[in-house]
């Protein structure tokens, strides 16, 4: 049955443990349950600032294998220029028992590598030039994925219902400079009022929108392919171009092949 349960305090009531469980354990389950069926990747916050010596990550939450891992106060990575690709990462760690509390943990660390283990969840990456200032600030939605100097979140996993998806802040800036663009097709914009909400947009509505915008087959698009795809129509719209398989501003027909 369903129940709704709060223990009372009041003086002259003894506490006992079942109250004290009752507390800890209904805002756990309630969590566990609204996320219950969402993906791996990140949840909410953590974003990024770079300043002269060090990646600063806010507080956060993120989700893997079931498990909601919370950053309660900003982390700080060290790095250097190496020119090189660098991967700022989570690596989670077993389960253990450490006194009165059960513990799974995960560590942020940066490798000179980008490759992502089961047991592991991208933050950005970066390729950073000797003598070279990196950024996390961006011209436009095309500049992010500028390949040196520059801090890159377009593979970071969002958590989203069922699969992970693109980051929030990448489709939101995809709708600001779509609607700057003024979009010449309906369906666009029922789209982009979806991504300018600044919530996730669901990976299968987000494919759905290229593959019929560029009249290509993008089910199985990665994040970077879904990026380029996505900058692909916003140069379309400036252009006034409509869906590939219509008629545009500037009249004729074509089909994209990806």
């Amino acid at each position: 049955m369903f129940l709704d349960k709060f223990p009372k305090f009041t003086p002259g009531r003894v506490l006992k443990n079942d109250m004290l469980n009752e507390l800890r354990d209904y805002p756990r389950d309630y969590i566990n349950i609204l996320y219950s069926h969402y993906s791996d990747g990140l949840l909410a916050g953590c974003t990024l600032q770079v300043n002269s010596e060090t990646i600063n990550i806010a507080p956060g939450l993120v989700r893997h294998q079931g498990k909601l891992y919370n950053l309660s106060q900003t982390a700080s990575v060290p790095y250097t220029a190496t020119g090189q690709d660098m991967l700022v990462k989570v690596n989670f760690t077993k389960e253990k028992e450490n006194g009165d509390y059960i513990l799974s943990s995960g560590d942020i660390l940066i490798t000179p590598s980008l490759k992502v283990t089961e047991n592991e969840l991208e933050l950005c990456r970066f390729k950073l030039k000797l003598g070279a200032r990196l950024r996390d600030e961006y011209q436009d939605f095309t500049d992010y994925s500028t390949e040196y100097d520059t801090i890159n979140i377009i593979s970071v996993p969002c958590a989203a219902p069922y699969e992970s998806t693109l980051s929030p802040i990448l489709t939101r800036r995809f709708a600001t400079e779509a609607l700057a663009g003024r979009p010449v097709h309906s369906f666009d914009y029922a789209f982009i009022s979806q991504c300018a909400q600044g919530e996730p947009v669901a990976r299968s509505l987000i494919t759905a929108y290229t593959s019929a915008r560029l009249g290509i087959i993008a089910k199985d698009s990665t994040n970077q392919d879904i990026h380029r795809h996505l900058a692909k129509i916003l140069s379309d719209i400036r252009l006034g171009k409509d869906m590939a398989t219509t008629t545009g501003r500037n009249g004729g027909r074509k089909i994209l092949v990806d």
